[in-house]
């Protein structure tokens, strides 16, 4: 299903930069404020889901979730909800299932900037179709991280120190993918590509698209990443 979405992107995209256009119809910039306040959830499952534009989330709010939303076209009003599930905090913000009509030429903005509570354990799930995601998650309190990404750019920044172990499940389509990983807590990737490219940096190769960082055998706290690659490029460093 994904490399059909891909292969479908991929012609649409190339469509527009042939023609020189684009289907967005676009005004004044609208500003759309997030505050989804604490209760007494123990837990949070946030699913974010952005079509097309640019996503910035990382830590530091008082709240769950705090942030803004800046968009000049109507059919990216953001859908935002929230319900106490037992003891979970379910968050959900998406705009990946607007129909878009064809209208006027213009310039589309259409941008997330997020700040997420580390006071509780986060799944966080996001998916984004055609953008540049940018998701700084250092000091976050992750309990399991899924990202499917389409086309553009994504930035994951899981640098510094974690006290429990977790599991982030990457799946990108076309593009440039950077993912930044602790020195100092156990690190395990499980690589799995189509055609795309692999930069493997300051890791330790143990062979079928497996590598572990020094710190690995003996940690107590380990993060195993599930990458799973299409079309691009995809660095792994340490920070």
């Amino acid at each position: 299903m994904k490399k059909l979405f891909i292969s479908a992107l991929l012609i649409i995209t190339s469509v527009f930069i042939v023609s020189g256009c684009s289907i967005f119809n676009n005004g004044e910039v609208k500003e759309e404020a997030i505050s989804i306040h604490k209760d007494k959830a123990k837990k949070l499952d946030v699913n974010l889901d952005l079509g097309a534009g640019s996503m910035n989330v990382s830590k530091g709010t008082k709240l769950w979730v705090d942030g803004m939303i800046e968009y000049n076209n109507k059919y990216f009003d953001p859908n935002v909800s929230y319900k106490l599930n037992k003891s979970t905090g379910e968050v959900r913000i998406d705009q990946s299932k607007k129909h878009l009509p064809k209208v006027k030429i213009g310039k589309l903005k259409n941008e997330w900037n997020l700040k997420l509570s580390n006071k509780v354990p986060i799944e966080l799930d996001v998916n984004t179709g055609a953008s540049k995601t940018n998701l700084d998650l250092r000091g976050l309190n992750l309990k399991e991280l899924d990202i499917e990404a389409g086309v553009g750019e994504l930035n994951v920044n899981l640098g510094g120190s974690w006290s429990k172990s977790f599991d982030a499940n990457i799946e990108t389509g076309v593009g440039k993918t950077t993912v930044i990983l602790p020195s100092d807590v156990g690190v395990k990737v499980n690589l799995s590509k189509g055609i795309g490219k692999a930069n493997v940096i300051d890791l330790i190769s143990k062979g079928n698209g497996v590598y572990v960082n020094e710190a690995y055998e003996n940690a107590d706290v380990k993060i195993t990443v599930n990458m799973d690659i299409g079309v691009g490029e995809v660095n792994f460093k340490l920070d």
